[in-house]
């Protein structure tokens, strides 16, 4: 239902023109200095990216006139894995030229760039993407078939006001994504410097010590005792240390492989064929008495006085952890490698020897990905009301109060 005031129109009846930017090669004619080419990578979801910016010879571009943006142009991404995504040209790319992207040139009596942008961006844009390139029987979408992309528009006042309220919600994610990108390096810092004892809490003053692996931990097995109609919820563990995660539940006969072990929580895995890639990660209590199949050598701490599994947990999440992994497997091709364990048990570790002072680093470290998951909560609530919103918005199920300028 087209609500009242608004029309359905399609792209080609309210943009000056609709093209596709440089479409042959530019590296011939890259420079250190010239003028602005944007790329895919410039193009996010109604926002513009001014990093990696490369710029290519005057002369070139002079040839190229008629593929010039305009300030205000919306350009989207044309082939790849983004198909669709859009942004608005800011000023400051006047004049810049683009790299097979495609670009319309909104109408400003009938069409605002930032209504179309949102628009596009939106999972009522997405399916009508993806209707277009359907069509098209390519990969790729092209300046046809976009001029045939069909949308629904309110008068100009009300596309602009939809626009700056969806620009509040997109300013509100943004600043919570430089919270957690600034949370993130923190951590980082933080982690490089409590790992390596170059920051000390001030109670503690032992030296730290030179301790092999094998010295803190050992390898335990608690096989399962089969049964072809028991569930059972298979655990993995995400490369760089991304942590353990359930990957699937599923009945003993679906299983073929039925060496398998239960994990505690506390436990730490390893993956014999990831290890090299960081997979390495501390069973947390919501995977308790969860399962591993025998590709997973499961550890627990010898001597609970001498290491803390959660420090031992954040120790491993280093770099040098990852390089003496590798030094302790064999193997041509890195994702064929065999993990040699009980070589890689005679490998030193440098520790604080008490473990109070192990505790209060892992809890530091923990408290840090706490803030940083609470972070990632609240902007995963943001963008799943914005997307609610603006389905209602674009569609005129929800109107916005133009004397009032808030949303109805």
């Amino acid at each position: 239902m087209v609500p009242d005031g608004w029309k359905i129109a399609v792209l080609d009846q309210l943009c000056k023109k609709i093209y596709v930017g440089l479409a042959t090669s530019v590296t011939p004619f890259m420079r250190e200095r010239g003028v602005k080419l944007i790329r895919n990578q410039n193009i996010k979801r109604n926002a513009f990216n001014e990093s990696s910016i490369v710029y290519i010879s005057p002369e070139f571009a002079a040839e190229n006139q008629s593929k010039m943006v305009k300030a205000g142009d919306v350009v989207a991404v044309r082939t790849g894995s983004n198909i669709g995504e859009a942004c608005v040209i800011p000023s400051s790319f006047e004049n810049a030229l683009t790299f097979t992207t495609l670009i319309a040139r909104p109408d400003p009596r009938y069409l605002d760039s930032f209504y179309l942008s949102a628009h596009i961006n939106s999972d009522i844009g997405i399916s009508e993407v993806n209707r277009l390139m359907a069509g098209g029987g390519k990969p790729n979408l092209n300046s046809g078939e976009l001029k045939k992309y069909e949308i629904l528009v309110p008068s100009l006042t009300e596309q602009r006001e939809i626009a700056r309220v969806l620009s509040t919600w997109d300013q509100a994610i943004a600043t919570i994504e430089q919270l957690m990108e600034k949370s993130h390096q923190q951590k980082k810092a933080l982690m490089q410097q409590l790992m390596t004892g170059k920051k000390r809490f001030s109670s503690f003053t032992d030296a730290w010590k030179k301790i092999t692996l094998g010295e803190l931990i050992k390898e335990v097995k608690r096989p399962v005792i089969w049964d072809d109609n028991t569930e059972y919820k298979l655990l993995s563990v995400k490369r760089r240390s991304e942590g353990v995660v359930l990957r699937e539940t599923l009945f003993g006969h679906q299983i073929l492989t039925k060496k398998m072990n239960v994990t505690h929580a506390g436990d730490f895995l390893i993956s014999k064929m990831q290890v090299v890639h960081g997979a390495m990660g501390l069973v947390t209590h919501q995977y308790h008495c969860h399962h591993v199949s025998d590709s997973y050598i499961c550890l627990t701490a010898k001597d609970e006085n001498k290491i803390d599994m959660g420090f031992l947990a954040w120790h491993c999440k280093q770099k040098s952890i990852y390089h003496k992994a590798f030094l302790c497997s064999y193997g041509v091709h890195i994702e064929k490698m065999t993990f040699n364990f009980n070589s890689f048990l005679k490998e030193t570790i440098k520790i604080p020897p008490c473990i109070e002072e192990q505790r209060a680093i892992a809890a530091a470290l923990n408290s840090a990905d706490r803030e940083i998951e609470a972070q990632q909560t609240k902007l995963s609530c943001l963008k799943q009301e914005k997307k609610a919103l603006m389905q209602q918005l674009l569609t005129g199920k929800r109107r916005v109060k133009l004397d009032e300028l808030e949303v109805a």
